[in-house]
Formats: C-alpha cells, structure tokens, sequence
C-alpha cells in the first residue's frame, strides 16, 4: 500500500483571512522547566486543510460530528484541472480526463494551486462555477476536495452581495467540501481510497483535517 498525505502543515505563516487570523500555538509547557512539553492550540475551523459540514452554509444542516467514519472515506478519484488564476472550473474541466465519477466518490481536483499555500497568489486561486458543481450533485458524489483556498469565487473578486453559490449548492445537497488540500497533482489521474477524517467537534460547522489517499498495489 502507499500512503499519499494531501493536508497542509499548521504554522503561524500559513495562509488565513482576517476574520480568523492564524493559528496559535503556543508551548504551555517545556521540558526543563516541567515533566514534558505540551502545547496550546487555538485555530478557526476553517483555516488549512478542513471539511466543511452542510451547517457552514445551511440553516439545520448536518454538523461535523454527525459523520460516522464510513461517510468521510471511501471510494474516489483525483481530476487533473488546467485552471489558472481567478478561472471558473467548468464541466468541459471536470469531463476532460475521461475518468468516470462514479455515485458515492470523492472527488479531488488537482489543479496544482497549493504550491502558492501561504504566499500572497493564494488567494486568486480557481473556483468552481456553479454549474460544475451542479454536475458532481448529479453525479452523486459524497464529497469534493480543492486544493485551494476555497470552491468559490476568491475573495478579491466576489462583487458585493456575494453569497457563495457554490457552497450552497453542494452542501445544501449534502455534498462536504474539502478545502486546502496538498500534493494532489502528484495522484491526478488515478482512482483511489480517500479518506478526510476531521475533528469531531461537537455542533461544528467545519473542522481541520488530515486527508489521505490510499492506493493498494
């Protein structure tokens, strides 16, 4: 078997917006002056690698912690996109690596934008327009992954009274959402287990990741 890690490290440089900020992490503890170290760790549920949960977006949605593990690993495949900065993700994207998605998979897009992580390009990252993610709810998937900083429109870009048509389209049909995945282009093109296990925070809209791929040779 080999093991493919997609999650992004934590540290005070990464990528964030304002309205979360970075993370904390601060030594409560050091060896010397105590027993052992232990650390603090204070973080928004969306910075990093993470999965939102349909209750990011939907009033009565499901939250993070009612996801047994069966829901957040399984089947998938990674889509290899050619998609530059600030450019919608189209169905003609998703169609043209010929790989079938099949009802129940997890599908990655690969799109390589996660070289930029925690540099200032990051944020004109791709988007997905709303009619591909329109295709993927029809297609039955259980969960789309981006290696970028968000499905939707960026952030310079969204015009006022944005309201992320692409989130309410795929977690309004109950379609989770991975965001800020790493080393996808390295697997573009293959059919393998995914599995995106977050925090089972209590009530969450969303939690940080560790996502993986599995493939069994």
């Amino acid at each position: 078997m080999i093991w493919h890690d997609l999650a992004h490290d934590y540290h005070a440089a990464m990528t964030t917006q304002p309205m979360i900020g970075p993370p904390c992490i601060e030594n409560v503890w050091t060896i010397g002056e105590r027993p052992f170290n232990i650390q603090r760790l204070v973080l928004g549920t969306h910075l990093g690698t993470h999965v939102d949960a349909p209750f990011h977006f939907i009033k009565g949605g499901r939250t993070i912690d009612t996801y047994a593990l069966g829901e957040l690993g399984g089947p998938g495949l990674v889509l290899p996109v050619h998609a530059g900065a600030s450019q919608p993700i189209t169905v003609r994207h998703l169609e043209a690596p010929g790989l079938t998605v099949e009802r129940g998979d997890i599908v990655l897009l690969a799109t390589g934008w996660d070289r930029k992580f925690s540099t200032p390009d990051y944020h004109t990252h791709p988007y997905l327009s709303d009619e591909a993610a329109a295709w993927l709810v029809e297609r039955g998937v259980r969960m789309v992954g981006v290696d970028f900083f968000s499905a939707d429109l960026p952030v310079p870009l969204r015009p006022p009274g944005f309201d992320w048509p692409v989130h309410h389209r795929l977690l309004g049909a109950g379609v989770l959402i991975a965001e800020n995945l790493a080393n996808l282009t390295r697997i573009g093109g293959r059919r393998l287990s995914i599995g995106a296990f977050p925090l089972k925070i209590r009530g969450g809209d969303g939690a940080p990741a560790r996502i993986f791929g599995l493939e069994e040779r």
